[in-house]
């Protein structure tokens, strides 16, 4: 054992997230010991789970997250820690392999009096003292908070707890929803990045920005063609939505449309059913996912701003007049009403019946203009 403190210095920890409290206890140990280099233990999954909690990050993670922070400071080596068990105490070859003459950690080991045996006898431990900062738990107690959050939906009923939604299915096809979350998690599309279901019960990760209907036409006819283009291959397309639904759309009336079933759509297009937040409008609730005819998610957001009156019948005219096919938008939308009064009927739950027929017979005028 080197006696003349010429050595290296060690310290030990898990290190998950790493976050100011590891960086300030590190600066410190550095700072006490100016003329020696740290070398870095990073407990072992299978270690930290022997007394503590499965670890969020795994053990190369968490090496490789203080390597590139330290990586211009010659004096940092980082490696995994020795121990595989709390039961387990620090031996004397571990000391003299690395060439280490101190240890420091931030308080003792109450729970394992002997882990730190070798290195006191040589008088070579030092208690650092723990840092004011945040702790791991605490900060995993921020993202994970206890209290649950009802958020807004139509006909399902959603809550959020820290970053997952948690929805009951109410009136969704189970069906329906796993083809949608299984295609959008294999793609990492629309900020789906997981997807769990327990019956009826769906985990989805949490979409942050705002629910607002300040959005324009255009703004969704893009986000449509976006969506069109994304590699999404429905295994079903509207005409098996009408089916559930008991819905028979008018051949005749709706023929352009019917003849022309292929664009990848939502198929629920509500404008509570789109978030807006840093990085645009990003679609939620995706239970409807199908091929559609052109203009059914435009259809599906000029419907929802007439029904929760964010706009009267003469403003989605307006907008309408604002698509290149005002005629196959037209259409679209009555397409859309003349359906969710189907399903209403279907499901003995009445949504917005009487609005959706005010606006139909208004568009239905609008369509004798037209044509």
């Amino acid at each position: 054992m080197n006696t003349n403190k010429a050595g290296n210095v060690f310290t030990a920890g898990v290190f998950d997230l790493f976050h100011a409290g590891h960086m300030e206890s590190i600066i410190k140990i550095l700072d006490s010991f100016p003329d020696q280099n740290l070398i870095v233990g990073v407990a072992t999954d299978k270690y930290t789970e022997s007394f503590k909690r499965t670890p969020i990050q795994s053990c190369l993670d968490r090496i490789k997250t203080i390597e590139t922070i330290f990586k211009s400071n010659k004096r940092v080596t980082v490696i995994e820690d020795p121990l595989e068990t709390y039961v387990e105490n620090y031996k004397q070859w571990f000391y003299e392999k690395y060439s280490i003459t101190d240890h420091c950690q931030g308080t003792d080991f109450d729970e394992n009096p002997k882990v730190y045996e070798y290195i006191k006898s040589v008088n070579g431990f030092h208690v650092m003292g723990r840092s004011s900062l945040m702790s791991t738990t605490e900060l995993i107690n921020k993202l994970t908070p206890s209290h649950a959050i009802k958020l807004g939906g139509d006909t399902n009923f959603n809550i959020k707890l820290g970053n997952i939604v948690i929805k009951k299915v109410v009136h969704g096809d189970i069906n329906f929803i796993d083809d949608a979350y299984t295609q959008l998690l294999e793609r990492k599309l629309f900020g789906i990045t997981s997807y769990q279901r327990f019956d009826n019960i769906v985990l989805l990760p949490y979409i942050e920005g705002s629910v607002t209907a300040q959005i324009t036409a255009k703004e969704i006819v893009d986000l449509s063609e976006k969506i069109n283009r994304s590699g999404l291959k429905p295994t079903i397309s509207i005409l098996n939505v009408f089916k559930k639904y008991d819905y028979s759309p008018d051949g005749g009336l709706y023929k352009d449309l019917l003849n022309d079933i292929k664009y990848v759509s939502h198929g629920d297009m509500a404008y509570t059913n789109i978030v807006k937040g840093q990085n645009g409008l990003v679609p939620i609730d995706w239970e409807f996912l199908c091929y559609s005819v052109r203009y059914w998610d435009l259809g599906c957001f000029f419907a929802s701003l007439y029904i929760y009156k964010h706009a009267d019948c003469i403003e989605i005219t307006e907008k309408l007049s604002e698509i290149p096919d005002k005629r196959l938008a037209t259409l679209a939308t009555m397409l859309l009403c003349d359906y969710w009064i189907a399903w209403s009927i279907s499901t003995n739950y009445d949504f917005f019946s009487k609005e959706l027929k005010e606006l139909r017979s208004y568009l239905s005028n609008i369509l004798k203009g037209l044509n």
